[in-house]
């Protein structure tokens, strides 16, 4: 199965697409921001982000049992739905899963889905991470290599 990032109608492969490393989610002057929508089977993206999503949950159940109560509303929801696996995040509680993978996780998603070096798009946000049907859709903005010059302007 082919990975690709639908930007402005267009399909571009997941291998020109890279993300920004240094004032990640801060504005570029001058440029046109496009959306961008990464969408992946539920399973796919759990077998390849579930590691990492629960290394996180045991580390902010960690600090939450050490340091008490906490104002993140990520670490309360975890706490309330009762610490679940990644498997049960995205089965039964897609709202904190989404929750804790836009709050602590979203540059593992793009170091797993955009890892270009030579590259078309650059993203810029991660602005959510939600379950449709079958599907995690991760969306946000970024923008084209060069203004005017991506390949959805053809």
């Amino acid at each position: 199965m082919t990975i690709h990032f639908e930007i402005a109608g267009f399909l571009l492969p997941w291998d020109r697409v890279a993300y920004r490393a240094m004032n990640f989610g801060q504005p570029v002057p001058d440029r046109t921001p496009f959306r961008y929508a990464l969408r992946r089977p539920v399973r796919e993206f759990t077998e390849r982000l579930g590691p990492k999503l629960e290394q996180c949950v045991i580390e902010l159940r960690e600090d939450y049992e050490k340091f008490g109560d906490d104002d993140d509303a990520t670490t309360i929801a975890l706490a309330a739905a009762g610490w679940p696996s990644a498997a049960a995040l995205h089965r039964d509680h897609p709202e904190v899963m989404s929750l804790v993978m836009r709050q602590y996780l979203y540059f593992d998603i793009l170091d797993a889905y955009a890892p270009a070096r030579d590259y078309d798009f650059v993203i810029n946000t991660v602005d959510d991470v939600v379950r449709d049907g079958d599907d995690i859709v991760t969306t946000g903005t970024g923008y084209e290599r060069g203004e005017g010059n991506g390949p959805w302007r053809a």
